[in-house]
């Protein structure tokens, strides 16, 4: 695999690639909103190590004075953040599971595993839960800054362990809740019902 830099410029998040010849050359340059917008569509959802470089330099622009995210950017890159820590933190500990794709095609899936069974969780779902469970309390609560309220939420579902990012305690319980409560309604009321279109 060739090596990437990564790296926040006064333009935007410029990525850098090691040629054949050893010498770094330029791949792309993709400015910080558009950079969020990625990362909230999907776009690093295969490549969750990555995308945590560039959330990186998105906030290294920040203290370079580059860029200023909004709260509602804040929020998402958070957002984004929580959901890729939790999937790193239950693949190291269950490891993946084989799964058939919408496709058909066969893929791999990180497992959850709880106190009710287990289930496959993928980044863009986890997303969903997050924005459709902790977000909707911080809009009940905070109503004047619900965005705001809902980024210092997620900080607390954070900390740096031996120099790495990761989920706090505190984060991890709250998402093992979450979790937990999604497996035992689908165990007693199973999956709710597919809408139909026509």
């Amino acid at each position: 695999m060739k090596s990437l830099i990564i790296e926040a410029t006064p333009d935007g998040i410029n990525f850098m690639q090691r040629n054949e010849s050893g010498n770094y050359q330029h791949q792309k340059l993709i400015g910080y909103k558009t950079a969020i917008k990625s990362l909230d569509a999907g776009g690093y959802d295969h490549d969750l190590y990555n995308g945590l470089r560039v959330t990186a330099a998105i906030y290294e622009g920040q203290s370079l004075g580059y860029f200023t995210p909004t709260d509602e950017q804040n929020m998402i890159i958070y957002r984004w953040i929580v959901a890729t820590l939790f999937i790193h933190d239950q693949l190291a500990k269950n490891g993946t599971v084989e799964v058939t794709e919408e496709d058909g095609t066969k893929g791999k899936a990180v497992m959850y595993i709880g106190e009710h069974g287990g289930m496959s969780i993928y980044p863009a779902p986890e997303r969903l839960a997050l924005a459709n469970n902790l977000e909707a309390i911080a809009c009940e609560m905070y109503r004047e800054n619900p965005c705001a309220a809902a980024v210092q939420m997620y900080q607390m579902f954070v900390e740096v362990k031996d120099g790495a990012l990761s989920l706090s305690e505190w984060g991890l319980d709250g998402l093992t809740v979450l979790h937990d409560g999604f497996i035992q309604t689908l165990n007693e009321e199973g999956l709710p019902a597919a809408t139909v279109t026509h």
